[in-house]
C-alpha cells in the first residue's frame, strides 16, 4: 500500500542526522532497533502516500528504540543533554528528541519506567506496531523502521487516551488525517469496490464510503495490535470523546467534515473495524 520510494528526500534528512549522532553515541545501538514516531513518522508516510493534508510544523522528532535491558537505554542517554523535564527528551544533533524506550524491558507489558522518570509511561502497541513495520532506508544512518499507516495510527488512539487524560488533545487531528488519507488510498478504494469482503463492508455501511474506509482502517490497526486490541478497546475512546470530535480537525484536506456529529460517524465506522461494535450504528 504505501511506496516510501516516493517520500519527499527532504523529510530524510533530519532523521538521518539525529540517527546518525544516536549512533555515533552508543555501541549497542543498531539502525534496525530505531523505529521513527511523531510527527516526523507522519510527514513521510504523508509524503510517500501522495496525501495533502496533515502537515504541521514541528521543532523535534521521537524515536522508539526496541531495547533489551535498560543498561542499553542508560548507556546512550547518559551521554546525552536532557531538554524540558519528561525524562525522555534529549539534544541531539542540537535537535529536541524524545526517545522512547520499548521491547523487552517492558513491565508489565505495554508500560515502561525509565530509570530518570518518577513514573511510568505507556508504550501501548510499540512492540506490535514495531514488528508489523517496514524499512525506512536513511541517507546515512541505515535503514531504520517506520509504522505503517495503521501502525502509527495505533500508536495515535494510544497517545489519545494518555494525553486527554490531561486536555492535551493533539493526537485528535493526527486521527483525522489517516482517517482521511485512508478514505483517499486507492488500495483502499480497490479493496472495497473489487473484493468480496469490501463490498460486504460498503453494503453493510450503507454505501456510505468514508464510513467504510474507515471501517477498513479499524480492521487495519487490529492486525497490527493482534490481542492487544482489546486493551484498547477496554479504553477507547476515554471520558472525552466529545472533545474527540471537536479536535479533529485535518489541515489541508477542504472537503474534511467540520461537523463533530459527521466525524464521530468516522470514528464509529473505525470503531467496529476494530471490533468494537458488532453492528452498523443507524444514523
Amino acid at each position: 500500500m504505501l511506496d516510501l520510494t516516493k517520500c519527499d528526500p527532504a523529510l530524510l534528512q533530519l532523521p538521518d542526522a539525529v540517527v546518525t549522532a544516536l549512533l555515533a553515541q552508543s555501541t549497542e545501538l543498531r539502525p534496525e532497533n530505531v523505529m521513527i514516531v511523531g510527527a516526523h513518522c507522519r510527514d513521510i508516510l504523508r509524503s510517500a502516500s501522495g496525501q495533502q493534508s496533515g502537515l504541521r510544523t514541528t521543532e523535534d522528532i521521537d524515536f522508539g528504540l526496541a531495547l533489551a535491558d535498560w543498561a542499553a537505554y542508560d548507556g546512550l542517554t547518559k551521554r546525552l543533554e536532557p531538554v524540558g523535564d519528561t525524562r525522555i527528551r534529549y539534544k541531539v544533533a542540537d535537535v529536541p528528541t524524545d526517545l522512547i524506550p520499548f521491547g523487552r524491558l517492558e513491565r508489565p507489558p505495554g508500560t515502561v519506567k525509565p530509570p530518570a522518570r518518577a513514573e511510568s509511561m505507556g508504550v501501548l502497541g510499540f512492540t506490535e506496531v514495531f514488528h508489523a513495520s517496514g524499512p525506512l532506508t536513511l541517507p546515512n544512518a541505515g535503514t531504520i523502521r517506520i509504522p505503517t499507516i495503521a501502525g502509527y495510527a495505533a500508536l495515535k488512539l494510544a497517545a489519545w487516551l494518555d494525553r486527554s487524560a490531561y486536555h492535551k488533545y493533539k493526537d485528535a487531528s493526527d486521527i483525522a488525517s489517516v482517517l482521511h488519507w485512508y478514505s483517499e488510498l486507492p488500495a483502499v478504494y480497490a479493496f472495497l469496490y473489487d473484493t468480496e469482503e469490501g463490498v460486504d463492508i460498503l453494503v453493510e455501511e450503507g454505501a456510505d464510503y468514508p464510513v467504510a474506509a474507515a471501517r477498513v482502517l479499524g480492521r487495519d490497526i487490529a492486525g497490527v495490535l493482534g490481542s492487544r486490541t482489546s486493551e484498547l478497546a477496554g479504553s477507547w475512546p476515554g471520558p472525552r470523546a466529545e472533545s474527540l470530535y471537536v479536535e479533529m480537525a485535518a489541515t489541508g484536506a477542504p472537503a474534511w467534515p467540520s461537523s463533530p456529529a459527521r466525524r464521530r460517524e468516522l470514528i464509529q465506522g473505525m470503531e467496529r473495524g476494530l471490533g468494537f461494535h458488532s453492528s452498523r450504528v443507524q444514523k
